[in-house]
């Protein structure tokens, strides 16, 4: 999620083990190791477009090297304030709280998050939450503020509660949508090999649906509230990546094919071609609308150079349009569908 969120809710959980004297060190504490594993970021290359994808969530999102983020944000609080009265036992106690909420929140969004490094390199995602929700975030930051002002950790504890709840709410929504989408694909005499769904930009509202049938995926969205009958936005479909059709194009131990291979490890396997881009391979479980196949990203092959790495390329829409569309979508209102592919 956001820097704003992980640094909020690594507060929250330090200051549940603070006493009312060590709530603000507790609040600092745990919203620096809260935030520090995205320094992952900074593992970038300009000559490689996706190692930055390769290694973002990765091993500073661990459960394993969260206590070592922990000791080490607490080791450096401590050294560079020379705050020697503060034991650094209970400094590395905040901190180590604050590392472990990072990897675990990341874990509830769709990205995909490398949580169990190194036992397993599988990319936990429970699909509850999006990667940004204002409705998470911004009262969680504000009974953050009021128990540093005032040195309340009460406030922080609500937090902690309230961000329960709504991770709660998202996983009750997620269930509704994919009761929703089985019976979709139940109607239209599928048999999904793959089912997935996930709440679309900033809510748990609006969810895109993703299924594979044969070796076709179908993409539509589906809003849902508690005690009121879903609204389906039908989508359209596009035929899966064909990995065996690719090794043609150029040699399996080329740089585009291990390319190709890390963005399908990112991706979760979800790939394919871009209904308007044919050279371009797009990542499905993202797009601008969730009934869209339109991808948010993707990576664009050039059999003529396998020898050099791929291009990463965006293909957001910020317009006013788009982002009326959506909050029409979330809404429950009716919209004008997109073009069928």
């Amino acid at each position: 999620m956001d820097p704003l969120t992980q640094a909020s809710v690594g507060a929250a959980v330090a200051a549940i083990a603070a006493r009312k004297s060590e709530t603000r060190r507790a609040i600092l504490l745990g919203a620096l190791a809260g935030a520090a594993p995205d320094v992952d970021v900074l593992i970038r290359s300009d000559e490689d477009p996706l190692l930055a994808l390769q290694f973002h969530r990765h091993f500073t999102h661990a459960l394993l090297v969260a206590p070592l983020i922990g000791l080490l944000v607490a080791a450096l609080f401590k050294g560079l304030f020379f705050w020697k009265h503060w034991s650094y036992r209970r400094l590395a106690l905040f901190a180590v709280l604050g590392a472990f909420t990072h990897g675990l929140i990341d874990a509830c969004t769709s990205y995909g998050t490398l949580l169990y490094w190194p036992l397993s390199s599988h990319r936990e995602s429970w699909d509850v939450i999006s990667i940004i929700d204002p409705i998470f975030t911004l009262p969680l930051c504000v009974l953050i503020v009021i128990a540093f002002a005032f040195r309340r950790p009460r406030f922080a504890h609500f937090g902690v509660g309230l961000c329960l709840l709504y991770l709660a709410f998202g996983a009750y929504q997620r269930g509704q949508a994919a009761e929703f989408a089985k019976q979709l694909a139940q109607a239209r005499g599928h048999d999904p090999l793959e089912l997935t769904v996930r709440p679309s930009f900033g809510n748990t509202l609006l969810w895109r649906i993703v299924y594979r049938s044969g070796e076709r995926y179908y993409v539509d969205a589906v809003q849902t509230l508690p005690f009121a009958s879903p609204r389906h936005y039908p989508g359209s479909s596009v035929d899966r990546f064909n990995l065996e059709a690719a090794a043609s194009l150029f040699p399996a131990a080329s740089v585009h094919a291990r390319d190709v291979a890390r963005f399908r490890f990112f991706s979760q396997e979800y790939l394919f071609v871009h209904p308007m881009k044919p050279d371009v391979v797009g990542d499905l479980r993202y797009a601008m609308y969730p009934d869209s196949v339109e991808p948010l990203w993707g990576i664009r092959l050039d059999p003529e150079r396998p020898e050099q790495h791929v291009s990463f390329e965006h293909f957001r829409d910020p317009s006013q349009r788009a982002f009326k569309r959506l909050w029409q979508m979330i809404q429950g209102q009716a919209v004008e569908p997109l073009n069928a592919n």
